[in-house]
């Protein structure tokens, strides 16, 4: 049976998903049909992506920028978003995570 890893998320992180999530609104909000499961569908999207890194992170692409980091892509909508995490022992600690249309990470 595989181990499985230990999710820890760091404070960058949670900004950042609270950053994607405040984007999520003012673009709802906005629209002439806003999707009124649409934070739930981003949520369940998260999830799956954190039960991917809790079995199998290695299996994640390495960052270009960050040779010693890896990134997950989390598909939701026309885009998604990409985690950077580092794999430590039974912890996978989540460093930061950004919109696939941006260019970098803060």
């Amino acid at each position: 049976m595989s181990e499985r890893y230990r999710i820890v998320p760091t404070v960058t992180f949670q900004q950042d998903i609270e950053r994607f999530v405040e984007h999520i609104i003012r673009r709802e909000v906005a629209s002439h049909a806003p999707d009124d499961r649409c934070l739930f569908r981003f949520r369940d999207a998260v999830e799956r992506a954190m039960g991917i890194l809790s079995f199998a992170p290695h299996t994640c692409r390495r960052s270009e920028e960050h040779r010693a980091f890896r990134e997950l892509i989390i598909p939701f909508g026309h885009g998604g978003c990409i985690v950077l995490f580092a794999i430590r022992d039974v912890d996978v600690v989540l460093l930061a995570a950004r919109d696939q249309h941006e260019h970098d990470y803060r």
